[in-house]
């Protein structure tokens, strides 16, 4: 004699599959935890590009007050007033930085500042003292 098996019997009520309420439990889950990942990869990603910004406009204060440094050498003290340093304006090519040169004289010193801006950073500020000697 042969025995049927109903299909009922294949599959125990312990092995069934999802039910949709795991179903949505489960894509309610991973779309929080890929929210949370993809927010902290958006936040470094916008840091990365502010910490480059900043390394930019360190190197563009730098650059001018070697140039400052270079002329005082060459051209001499006498030189170094702010007429010859005008304000610039995407200097080097850099969009959106600004530069600009403050020269304040005293008896016998001078206090030579750079200052550069952009809308994304902090300012930078180089400061520092020449003399005559």
């Amino acid at each position: 004699m042969t025995s049927r098996t109903s299909i009922k019997n294949l599959h125990p009520n312990s092995e069934r599959g999802f039910s949709l309420v795991e179903l949505v439990f489960v894509i309610v889950f991973i779309s929080i935890a890929l929210t949370a990942i993809l927010n902290t990869f958006s936040t470094s990603v916008s840091s990365s590009v502010s910490s480059e910004y900043v390394s930019l406009a360190v190197q563009l204060a730098e650059e001018k007050m070697e140039q400052i440094k270079s002329d005082k050498a060459g051209k001499g003290y006498s030189y170094l007033v702010a007429g010859n340093y005008p304000s610039e304006n995407n200097p080097d090519g850099y969009s959106g930085f600004s530069r600009t040169v403050n020269i304040t004289t005293y008896t016998n010193y001078k206090v030579v500042t750079v200052t550069v801006t952009h809308s994304d950073v902090p300012t930078v500020t180089l400061e520092t003292i020449f003399t005559n000697y």
